[in-house]
């Protein structure tokens, strides 16, 4: 096998720069910004599926609280709690009355 010579791979590398300029890129998604946390005290999981499964785990070790649920949080993660889920006021309609 006869190695290259210089004018080769200038040619070549050539013919590859010249593809990777016709290929078309795609934008990049900007990164999702999430606000500071409001509670940085408690333990942070990265879905729903993970806080869940710290659930169990805390049931598991007998620990028992009323109830224990996980929320998503200001900050993007999700945390666990024991406190009752926060009840929406009823909407309203445009004259301020309640809908029913």
């Amino acid at each position: 096998m006869t190695p290259f010579s210089d004018d080769d791979l200038e040619q070549f590398y050539r013919g590859i720069e010249s593809r990777t300029d016709a290929t078309p890129r795609h934008p990049r998604r900007s990164a999702p910004v999430y606000r500071p946390c409001p509670t940085p005290d408690k333990d942070a999981f990265g879905s729903e599926a993970a806080a869940n499964e710290g659930i169990g785990r805390i049931r598991q070790v007998g620990r028992r609280a009323p109830t224990l649920r996980c929320y998503r949080c200001d900050c993007g993660s999700w945390h666990i709690t024991s406190s009752p889920p926060r009840v929406q006021p009823p909407a309203r309609d445009r004259r301020g009355r309640h809908r029913r």
